[in-house]
């Protein structure tokens, strides 16, 4: 049986979404091949292997420092820019990560004497250059195949998220001849867009394949989706960035809404699924007396964050700054529990063109537009007439992860 090693730079415990939609890769693969699912585990992990059917899970515990507990400090107090200038200072001086994957799974090859072979398959996924770095290294030490995997454009395109210009700079200009590198030997290049396929030098558009985002089919129970008729629930599902709060517009209009209808908190609710870890969020509700009307949730398991979807009334974005080409996992799943979709600033870009695919929801372009659109919903609501979009067995199953994977692994086949 032919073997896939996929690769992880974050592990379980993080509950990053780049992490669920590699382990969902893993199992729809194991259906037909041997796959070894290797990630990283900032904390120790618990058991070194898990073995289910064809697939074997291997965390590998980042080996702890000094510099492993600074930048642990700096992301759990939410000081996220210091952070990945830590990163990145220790990059350019070390010529590596601070959590470096491929120095823990050289560590485990050698524990375990395990040989790859030019019929293996490497499946390595962005961000983080050092897992494709691993993929590069492990192709030319063994000549396996190689997959590179982007959920974001690597050092092309838009400014990563909360990377300011300097940082920005730096990623470009140290990352880029590493980047070109990896994208010329690479068997098979996915990405999760057209638009970010667009971004990518031009010579290598022909051969890049999209693979998009998608909700997780098999943890949804479709018939738990209900109507709360007494609360209005306004849900945002995910980690708020602090470029997403450079713009306060939907803020403002939320507290105009309430001061002008008088709306008081058991009939109307903002709730934030996994954004605790968002300082800046907490000081805009508190800048705009949003508390008694707010909830904030830690990150979760992905079966119990969608257990706080069921009974939303609506959904919501906040774009990404000047970033149009952002189509972020949560669309796919707020598209699969099929509530309105609201997006308060128009990004003009991906979000926009979704929502309008599927006429989804909700696209504002003022405060104004964004008081109107809340006002009949809650009142529709309120009345027992709430707005749900019924979406057909083949529709929902071409959103979902699985029926991305299934074209994956089709890809996959041919190599």
């Amino acid at each position: 049986m032919k073997r896939i090693f996929i690769f992880s730079y974050h592990g379980k415990e993080t509950y990053q979404t780049g992490f669920n939609r590699l382990l969902s890769i893993a199992e729809n693969l194991a259906q037909s091949y041997e796959v070894h699912f290797v990630y990283g585990n900032k904390n120790k992990a618990e058991r070194p292997i898990k073995i289910k059917g064809n697939l074997v899970e291997i965390p590998l515990s980042y080996t702890q420092g000094f510099f492993h507990n600074i930048y642990k400090k700096l992301i759990d107090s939410g000081r996220r820019i210091p952070a990945k200038f830590l990163l990145a200072a220790y990059f350019f001086f070390a010529g590596k990560e601070i959590f470096d994957l491929g120095r823990e799974f050289d560590k485990y090859k050698k524990k375990t004497n395990i040989q790859l072979s030019t019929a293996d398959i490497i499946f390595v996924s962005f961000p983080s250059i050092a897992i494709h770095n691993l993929g590069y290294a492990l192709k030319q030490e063994f000549g396996c195949k190689l997959v590179l995997d982007y959920r974001d454009p690597g050092v092309f395109g838009y400014q990563q998220i909360e990377d300011n210009k300097i940082l920005s700079f730096l990623r470009k200009r140290f990352l880029k001849r590493k980047e070109l590198r990896n994208l010329k030997v690479a068997d098979l290049i996915v990405t999760i867009s057209e638009s970010i396929k667009n971004l990518f030098p031009e010579r290598y558009r022909p051969s890049i394949e999209v693979i998009k985002n998608g909700y997780d089919f098999k943890k949804i129970n479709f018939n738990l989706i209900k109507h709360h008729p007494y609360t209005f629930k306004l849900v945002y599902l995910g980690t708020v960035y602090n470029d997403q709060l450079e713009d306060v517009t939907f803020f403002k209009a939320l507290r105009r809404l309430i001061d002008l209808y008088v709306i008081q908190p058991q009939h109307f609710q903002l709730k934030f699924i996994g954004s605790e870890s968002s300082l800046k969020l907490k000081d805009v509700i508190k800048q705009f007396n949003l508390e008694p009307y707010t909830h904030i949730t830690a990150k979760m398991p992905i079966q119990q964050a969608y257990s706080e979807l069921y009974s939303a009334a609506m959904f919501f974005h906040l774009k990404y700054g000047k970033r149009r080409e952002i189509i972020t996992t949560k669309q796919y799943e707020y598209l699969a529990f099929q509530k309105p979709i609201l997006l308060p600033v128009n990004d003009a870009g991906d979000l926009e063109e979704s929502i309008k695919k599927y006429d989804a929801g909700f696209i504002c372009e003022n405060e104004e537009e964004i008081i109107t659109v809340l006002k009949k919903a809650i009142d529709n609501n309120l009345k027992g007439n709430p707005v749900k979009i019924n979406r057909t067995s083949e529709e929902l199953y071409e959103l979902s992860r699985q029926g991305q994977e299934e074209k994956l692994a089709n890809l996959i086949e041919k190599l």
